[in-house]
């Protein structure tokens, strides 16, 4: 056994904040390896020939791959100890990163997102569990806490980091090939730190037929939500195999795991209603969550603005992160959580219906308006996870607790990788509605539009340039009201579950 005071006397104060240091610094760069690629991914597409659909498949392999790593961290820290399998993580993390900046084939590049997001999770958890052997247990809060704090800076520092690098001209392969060399550094720094620490081991069963159909599950899904648009959606033979395949592996999981001792995922949770409660609307609201921020990025540089400039209203949400995470942890676990999690939802909802109505077409700039407002609102998500988190495991005994915390974790990211596709989905067609909507009520005869076109013919421009920029307008114009439909479909989401989540049912402490 392992004694605590022991593993702190072979480091010295500075060698012991130093780890600390190493060890966040290699969990933000596990953690921003999504948020700071999603102002990069259309031109990465973009560069290996491919359309502007093709991003959101970029991202939803990443979280798959990363759901993945999360789940299994605990798995892998138990048999190959919790230094070693870090060590391997960072590992894969760098050769990942390696050859997604050196590649020129798209689909090699789609391929190898996989492993990044099984390592980025895996590092997310271990970097956890390494520091945690050096507190006792009363002070494993503060760890979780710590890495809590820096999980909920990703929507907010992300994408501004992806998007100075484009500002500055430096393109999508220097962002791989950057944490290529920082992880690099922090992996042989580790090794120092790390090298006297003892690896206790354990060999441990690992329902690998439970793990193979749910993943199989969640890539069938992942690519008929990703390839659906383009593909016509049940209209393709393609899109029917793989839905098919998802539908058929979710069945023989469900039925296989209710057999097993020892299940990957444990089903019977969802016969605790807490358990599905919090895992249907965790889900939701956070899938609904991140599709929100790549429309919003993806209406600002519609536009005309640059990468850094349309991720900057994400800041302002992390105006909430130290005062709300803290006193949604307090309150979730010594009150009842229904409260905190009504309170949150609803922000989330009002924010939606605030950039519903917002005037993206005022010139004066996106920070003036309510923007700026609604996006503090935002940081109403950062006080989620611990309520989410309390009401998952209320009625659970001791022994399944961490393990349904496991679970909701899995699901909320696996939620990432199918939000974006949804709402994406959903901001094309009513992208295409109100074209025509457009078109049929500001018709070419229209006095309105025939005074702009004569406007346009006066300052030097022939007809068909005329009508070149008309059409132009027709489809940004179309494509925000879309993007406001959006927003308001959001918001109604959210407002149901403001008041859903109260079917939950917490006993009084």
């Amino acid at each position: 056994m392992i004694r605590i005071p022991a593993l702190r006397q072979q480091m010295g104060k500075v060698s012991f904040f130093f780890l600390h240091l190493v060890l966040s610094t290699e969990f933000l760069l596990a953690v921003y390896s999504s948020s700071a690629y999603a102002v990069l991914n259309r031109h990465a597409v973009g560069e290996l020939g491919q359309s502007p659909s093709h991003a959101m498949w970029t991202s939803t392999i990443f979280f798959i791959g990363r759901a993945l790593g999360m789940f299994l961290s605990p798995w892998l820290s138990t048999v190959y100890g919790k230094t070693r399998s870090l060590l391997g993580a960072i590992v894969i993390l760098i050769l990942s990163n390696f050859i997604l900046a050196i590649t020129t084939d798209f689909y090699l590049f789609l391929f190898f997102r996989l492993p990044l997001g099984l390592g980025a999770g895996a590092v997310m958890m271990l970097c956890q569990y390494v520091l945690m052997d050096f507190y006792p247990i009363s002070k494993w809060p503060f760890v979780t806490t710590l890495f809590g704090f820096l999980l909920l800076t990703t929507f907010g520092f992300g994408p501004p980091i992806g998007g100075i690098l484009q500002e500055f001209r430096w393109n999508w392969r220097d962002y791989f090939l950057i944490n290529f060399l920082l992880h690099m550094i922090l992996f042989w720094v580790l090794f120092v730190l790390l090298r006297k620490k003892n690896n206790l081991t354990r060999s441990v069963p690992l329902d690998w037929i439970g793990l193979s159909s749910l993943s199989i599950c969640f890539f069938s899904f992942q690519i008929v939500v990703s390839r659906g648009q383009d593909e016509d959606w049940y209209n393709s033979f393609f899109i029917n195999c793989f839905f098919f395949l998802g539908i058929s592996s979710l069945i023989y999981f469900i039925i296989w795991e209710l057999g097993e001792k020892e299940p990957f995922f444990d089903v019977r949770h969802f016969l605790k209603l807490n358990f599905s409660i919090a895992n249907l609307l965790g889900p939701i609201s956070f899938g609904l969550l991140y599709g929100s921020f790549s429309v919003l990025i993806g209406a600002l540089q519609q536009l005309g603005y640059t990468s850094f400039l349309s991720s900057l209203p994400l800041l302002p949400m992390l105006l909430c992160l130290p005062f709300l995470y803290p006193l949604s942890v307090f309150l979730s676990n010594r009150s009842d959580p229904r409260p905190v999690a009504s309170l949150c939802f609803a922000i989330l909802s009002l924010f939606c219906y605030m950039t519903s109505n917002y005037d993206f077409f005022n010139r004066r700039s996106f920070f003036i308006q309510t923007v700026l407002f609604s996006q503090i609102l935002l940081g109403g998500m950062v006080g989620l996870l611990p309520a989410i988190n309390r009401i998952s495991i209320e009625g659970l005994s001791k022994r399944n607790q961490q393990k349904a915390i496991n679970e909701s974790i899995l699901l909320r990211t696996f939620s990432f990788s199918i939000g974006g596709g949804l709402l994406g989905t959903l901001l094309e067609h009513r992208t295409a509605f109100q074209q025509v909507r457009l078109v049929e009520t500001r018709s070419l005869f229209d006095p309105q539009v025939v005074e702009f076109l004569q406007r346009l013919r006066d300052w030097g421009l022939d007809s068909m340039q005329a009508l070149k920029i008309y059409g132009n307008l027709v489809s940004q114009r179309s494509y925000i009201l879309a993007v406001d439909d959006t927003f308001r479909f959001c918001a109604i989401i959210y407002l149901f579950i403001t008041f859903f989540i109260w079917f939950a049912r917490i006993k009084k402490t």
